[in-house]
């Protein structure tokens, strides 16, 4: 599915792609995606969620990973290794981590990361 940006006017394609950019020299939080999807692209429910899945596994193929801050590590970012390797898996099972809160995630959430910024 094809979903426009209402403000920019970009595809939400485009928009990912922007994303992992980012994520190469600054991480991307998910609480970023779940923001994106809701107020710049108007989706809610089941839309926001599979705009949010789509987006997390965009950002893994694109060479992001799922991260934390961690004041203990070098640059301050520490990879979250229980989710596995499968962009599907991961999507699927932060999804439901988020659902299971019941409210979004906030900077001391999730983060995506490519390994140029954390290690």
């Amino acid at each position: 599915m094809k979903r426009v940006h209402k403000k920019f006017g970009v595809s939400d394609v485009e928009w990912f792609n922007r994303s992992v950019e980012e994520a190469h020299r600054d991480p991307v939080g998910m609480w970023q995606m779940i923001k994106a999807g809701r107020d710049g692209f108007g989706l809610s429910g089941v839309l926001l969620e599979e705009f949010v899945k789509d987006f997390i596994v965009e950002m893994i193929k694109g060479g992001a990973v799922p991260v934390i801050g961690d004041k203990t590590s070098r640059f301050g970012w520490s990879p979250i290794l229980k989710y596995g390797d499968d962009p599907e898996a991961i999507a699927d099972a932060l999804i439901k981590d988020w659902n299971s809160l019941k409210v979004d995630p906030d900077v001391d959430g999730v983060w995506f990361a490519a390994q140029s910024v954390w290690k």
